[in-house]
């Protein structure tokens, strides 16, 4: 039988940790023995508001209570500064940062695209794709020189597309995974444990909490934050092994999501009629592979034997 996961003598940051989603990690991490910075600017599910620190501190109070070791940031990481705020508070308290989730965010723009304002594209953008980049950048070079730590970003299932017109959160989302997706590569070209990947989880919270009391009901029973909380626990772990991947998790359910490349259709001077008469053969699934990172020779158009024999990763 395996023995317990923990995370003592270890120090994890977790933002937007005030309730739902953060609450459940940061929860499951203190109880494992982990030093816990429990970052909530406070803002409303739509982004308005923010500096209320009334849930953040509730968190890190019920955590201590509990037996768990866990301090209150209240910086917003929207923001390059408020980002550098968090990680150096987590570095004076504590001396070091050995995982980050990036767990803040929220929804400002709920209308098709014609209707999305600058403002709600830009206050979709700044927490998960600003505030993605600006923790990382800022907790990267400590990780990089000490050669261990763990990321753990946040991408959303609306990254398929919502099929009504909104935009700007799917985005945002999307950025989170292709910066995951780099610095995953970027650490294993270079042979460093600094592990980064992304979750894509479906979970009760303060965003479903506004679907009606039904719908409400229903995600709290069977999609409650706690069922995502394992899978954040052990890819912010110094065991896994997980690097450059995106796994989507709810309802105890985990799966990985993946993007791929087919071999496709190859002409050497191709014309328009060309790409009409072989859409099929370019739109195949067969034969997928998983690049390894954007110089893989997965992203090449070779011919058949060559595809055959590259390095990357086959799958299908």
């Amino acid at each position: 039988m395996m023995a317990s996961l923990r995370f003592d003598g270890r120090v994890v940051v977790v933002t937007g940790a005030g309730s739902g989603l953060g609450r459940a990690y940061a929860e499951l991490l203190a109880a494992r023995g982990a030093s816990v910075l429990v970052n909530d600017y406070g803002p409303g599910p739509d982004g308005s508001g923010g500096g209320e620190t009334g849930p953040g501190e509730e968190v890190v109070a019920a955590l201590r209570e509990a037996g768990g070791t866990a301090e209150f940031d209240g910086n917003s990481v929207a923001t390059a500064e408020g980002a550098q705020a968090v990680i150096d508070h987590a570095l004076d308290r504590f001396g070091r940062v050995d995982a980050l989730v990036n767990n803040a965010g929220y929804v400002a723009a709920r209308t098709g695209i014609s209707a999305v304002t600058d403002e709600q594209w830009r206050a979709d953008m700044a927490v998960a794709a600003d505030g993605t980049f600006y923790t990382c950048r800022a907790v990267w070079a400590h990780m990089w020189e000490r050669g261990h730590g763990r990321i753990v970003n946040t991408s959303s299932g609306s990254f398929f597309g919502m099929g009504t017109g909104v935009t700007p959160y799917p985005a945002a989302k999307a950025a989170a995974w292709g910066i995951s997706k780099a610095l995953a590569a970027h650490s294993a070209t270079a042979g460093k444990d600094v592990l980064v990947n992304c979750i894509m989880p479906t979970a009760s919270g303060r965003m479903t909490g506004g679907m009606g009391p039904e719908i409400a009901e229903y995600m709290q029973r069977e999609f409650g934050p706690e069922r995502v909380a394992p899978l954040v626990a052990y890819l912010a772990h110094p065991d896994s092994t997980c690097n450059g991947e995106l796994i989507k998790a709810g309802g105890g359910r985990f799966s990985r999501v993946f993007a791929a490349v087919a071999p496709g259709y190859r002409q050497a001077e191709p014309s328009l009629e060309d790409v009409a008469e072989h859409l099929d053969d370019i739109l195949s699934t067969a034969d997928w592979v998983i690049p390894s990172h954007a110089l893989d020779p997965a992203m090449a158009m070779f011919s058949a034997p060559v595809w055959q024999s590259f390095r990357g990763v086959k799958r299908g």
